[in-house]
């Protein structure tokens, strides 16, 4: 039983043509966007690496580098929050709320596109108040200049 359920999972057996695969909980949607253009996880592993370097930069002392990896990673939407969150520390501690803004707005407009993958949306619904707060903070922060 255990084993003709893996085949039908892995593609060892077989299954009704109408029944798609319940590999990794992905409906037929996301299944089909895998690999395309509108794939939210293309590019994914360079995007980690990036941030990853990014790390390594901030570490090391050189935050122009990891600004522009984390934009690099903003430009291309990455759906982690990690740069996001990063960024707009870097930019809070240099005192420039304006772009600590931007950053926050842009992974609200991420997470507000539906383009996120599930898990990766479900991170963002839990870190919503945490950048709502944040945008708030910032906006004050420039009202009073």
């Amino acid at each position: 039983m255990v084993m003709r359920r893996l085949r039908s999972i892995f593609g060892g057996g077989t299954s009704p043509a109408q029944e798609p695969s319940p590999l990794y909980g992905l409906d037929t949607e996301e299944r089909e966007r895998i690999g395309t253009e509108s794939d939210p996880l293309r590019g994914f592993e360079a995007g980690m690496a990036r941030n990853e370097e990014a790390e390594r930069a901030v570490h090391s002392g050189d935050p122009e580098r990891a600004i522009d990896l984390y934009e690099t990673s903003v430009a291309e939407e990455f759906v982690g929050s990690h740069p996001y969150e990063r960024l707009a520390s870097l930019y809070e501690r240099r005192r420039n709320p304006a772009d600590a803004l931007r950053v926050c707005e842009a992974y609200l407009r991420l997470a507000a596109s539906g383009k996120m993958p599930r898990g990766a949306q479900r991170s963002a619904d839990r870190k919503l108040p945490e950048f709502e707060a944040r945008v708030e903070r910032y906006r004050r922060l420039l009202d009073k200049d």
